[in-house]
């Protein structure tokens, strides 16, 4: 299929090539080539899973061709190369074990077909598969960070005026396996100068997803608000509830998060901010499954750039500066400080796979994290990336089995076209 696939991309290419030569506002071509040298060090003893000491390069490619042949239809076409070199995975999904993730080879990523403003009216239809990121990227986003990323293969109808937009949709995730299916109806307003608001419903089936690998089927609901006060103060909230079955239990869960932030008016732009996020646990001794489901997140940049937490069963106190010394630079640090609501529960990684097991009487102290990170824009068409990471487990890791200090470094460069 790859080899078909390969032999029939550069037709495709030269067919709208010749297509762009009639009417060159009727086809966009692009794409990007990313690379990242990550280096972990003293995994082991926390993730139980990942090698002591591992260092890998990261190689993502992808073009795309979006096609206007007429008004208001549109084609967009995206295949990708993914590889990291010496090691081997599985590509994103939803709970998959951490940091296997990052190989795919060659496939399509996006493959859709758009029917914009049908009639001349304010709704359009997308059909196909397609990244799908809603608000902050918490419980729905394209996991960008990640060699492979994330796409659906969805149906959506949207509406959309001039302050706002209602998006309704059925999917299923590429990566996630068979018999789990994702369908919601969001809405937002945009009329309010510097804020924005989004609300939705969501839900979510998936054939094995309980304990019990029965079926889990579950209803989300929530709403986010953001924006700036003036003055330099910015703020964000977001509050979620879920309900629905978890077989042969019910399941009752609930999840926020709340930053505020000022930038000071000088030449620097200093930012200072403080976070919290929050995420019901499990407690063992109710019938009622309590464990906030994070669904389909981009939680890389959220809860720390090691990815040891996700939005499941945390407290996350967070604290972070940043300041642009020029244009093109921009250094940024955060510390979190992880609790755990139930400690029978454990510990989730980003991935949504349990990190570490819970146990009865350890410590709620989960650990703490710094983050460093520096990002270079060149112009528009590369950026340059160095950042590290730093963890010191708490308590609960030396009350379930013992844990270290880790360690995360990376390099990245992009190049835009």
């Amino acid at each position: 299929m790859k080899k078909i696939f390969l032999l029939f991309f550069p037709l495709l290419l030269l067919t709208f090539s010749t297509a762009s030569a009639e009417d060159e506002k009727k086809i966009d071509f692009g794409g990007s080539l990313r690379l990242r040298s990550e280096t972990r060090l003293n995994y082991q003893a926390t993730t139980a899973r990942a090698k002591d000491n591992d260092s890998s390069v990261l190689l993502r490619a992808r073009v795309h061709a979006d096609v206007t042949p007429i008004e208001h239809l549109r084609i967009f076409f995206q295949p990708q190369f993914s590889r990291t070199f010496a090691q081997e995975g599985n590509a994103a999904n939803n709970g998959s074990v951490a940091n296997a993730i990052n190989v795919d080879d060659f496939d399509l990523h996006q493959a859709y077909i758009a029917f914009e403003n049908i009639a001349d009216s304010k709704f359009s239809v997308y059909a196909g598969r397609q990244e799908l990121s809603y608000g902050d990227d918490r419980l729905i986003g394209n996991f960008d960070w990640d060699n492979v990323g994330r796409a659906f293969d969805a149906l959506k109808l949207r509406y959309k005026s001039e302050n706002i937009w209602v998006d309704t949709f059925g999917s299923v995730n590429v990566k996630s396996g068979p018999n789990q299916y994702l369908a919601g109806m969001l809405g937002g307003w945009t009329g309010w100068k510097n804020h924005s608001y989004e609300d939705y419903l969501l839900y979510y089936h998936n054939a094995a997803g309980s304990a019990a690998g029965r079926s889990l089927d579950i209803v989300t609901v929530g709403a986010l608000l953001k924006g700036n006060f003036g003055g330099g103060f910015d703020y964000g909230v977001e509050a979620a509830g879920q309900f629905g079955k978890s077989q042969p239990n019910n399941h009752a869960a609930y999840a926020g998060h709340a930053q505020v932030g000022y930038t000071f008016a000088a030449r620097v732009k200093p930012r200072i901010g403080l976070e919290y996020n929050h995420a019901s646990g499990d407690d063992p001794n109710t019938a009622t499954v309590e464990r906030f489901n994070n669904l389909f997140p981009t939680n890389h940049n959220k809860y720390g750039y090691m990815d040891f937490v996700s939005w499941r069963n945390i407290h996350d106190l967070s604290a972070n500066v940043s300041i642009k010394p020029t244009e093109k630079i921009t250094l940024s640090s955060a510390y979190h400080f992880f609790l755990l609501p139930e400690v029978t529960d454990g510990l989730f990684a980003a991935s949504g796979a349990q990190l570490r097991a819970g146990a009865v009487g350890a410590s709620g102290i989960a650990g703490h994290e710094i983050d460093l990170l520096g990002k270079y824009v060149w112009n528009k068409y590369a950026d340059f990336l160095l950042g590290y990471s730093y963890f010191r487990a708490g308590d609960f890791f030396a009350d379930t089995g013992g844990g270290t200090q880790s360690h995360f470094v990376y390099l990245q460069t992009t190049a835009k076209f």
